[in-house]
């Protein structure tokens, strides 16, 4: 008996900024897969691609299947919010929402193993997003990550390290029993029936993929060969990410209940200050400080403030030892105000 299968047609969300030759590379590698290929009849025409350009540069030769929109810089969380709603205008259309960073590498048998597997799902499980595994980009058969396991912001990387060239690697395997509250947004799919009610949180960068993920609430499947190669995060690691890193972490947890000890959210947090000042790196101290201090502004600030805008201010300001130690003193003033 044959098994029916399911109506999958895929939506891929890229968010880019001025990374034109990378992300034209990875589009023009897609158009020679079997989705683009009007003799594979099972694939053609499934896949769509829908590129939200943060830098408003790129010009792209027409494609009925590719789309194309130029956005003002509102950050990786703007960019995939803009290509949620372009998609939200095919009414129904697509069956499942693909977020994927612009800066990845990739082999079409990753779509063609997710979409295979989804043709086929059982419907029991087709409420789970799909996580997909990041290899390292500097050590092409060591795995990342398969998916992540939040832990109030202290994150576990689910099957870490793990060396996929040691022949137990098999694609097309399915793991629907993992330990982990979401995947990456270097590739990660989520079914659209939560995608077209559910809105990117305004971060700008950061933790954006996490709240999502905690936001719908069910395990990721895991599958061997649905897998990017990306740069690991140490390499990404800047001030302005320490802002985010500190800000958008309290956020997540305050919205979920998570590690809301007041006095060990503040302990850790001097720690890591504490941290940046011993080593004499006063950018990345103040840009810690300011995540603090904007997160005590809470949830209605974060709702109304000009994300671009802000960022764009952000990356002027720098760290200096005498302004941090006094920027420092009126904060840990109004922190004991507020115990």
């Amino acid at each position: 008996m044959t098994k029916l299968k399911n109506r999958v047609h895929l939506a891929l969300n890229i968010c880019t900024y001025k990374r034109e030759d990378q992300l034209k590379h990875n589009i023009s590698q897609l158009l020679q897969s079997k989705f683009f290929d009007d003799l594979e009849e099972e694939y053609y025409g499934k896949l769509d691609i829908f590129i939200v350009d943060n830098a408003s540069e790129i010009n792209m030769e027409y494609n009925p299947f590719v789309h194309l929109f130029h956005n003002p810089n509102t950050g990786g969380s703007g960019g995939f919010q803009r290509g949620i709603e372009e998609i939200r205008k095919y009414d129904n259309e697509f069956t499942h929402v693909i977020f994927m960073d612009d800066d990845v590498s990739f082999e079409n048998s990753c779509f063609y193993i997710l979409f295979d597997f989804l043709r086929t799902e059982e419907e029991i499980y087709k409420k789970r997003p799909v996580a997909g595994r990041m290899i390292d980009k500097d050590n092409p058969t060591i795995q990342w990550t398969a998916a992540e396991k939040w832990n109030g912001g202290d994150i576990q990387h689910v099957e870490f390290l793990r060396d996929i060239s040691d022949g137990t690697y098999q694609p097309g395997k399915v793991n629907y029993d993992i330990d982990a509250d979401y995947g990456g947004w270097w590739f990660c799919c989520y079914p659209y029936s939560f995608v077209k009610d559910n809105d990117v949180m305004p971060f700008f960068i950061h933790c954006d993929d996490v709240e999502y993920g905690l936001r719908c609430g069910e395990v990721p499947i895991i599958i061997e060969g649905v897998q990017v190669w990306h740069e690991t995060w140490e390499k990404k690691m800047s001030p302005e990410m320490v802002y985010y890193d500190v800000r958008n972490s309290l956020f997540v947890n305050k919205m979920y209940g998570i590690n809301q000890d007041y006095n060990q959210i503040i302990s850790e947090w001097k720690n890591k200050i504490g941290y940046y000042h011993a080593r004499y790196k006063y950018n990345y101290e103040y840009m810690g400080i300011k995540g603090m201090a904007d997160y005590l502004k809470g949830n209605e600030w974060l709702s109304r403030v000009d994300s671009m805008e802000y960022h764009s201010n952000l990356q002027k300001k720098k760290g200096i030892k005498l302004l941090n130690a006094l920027i420092w003193r009126i904060l840990t003033m109004k922190i004991k105000v507020r115990r």
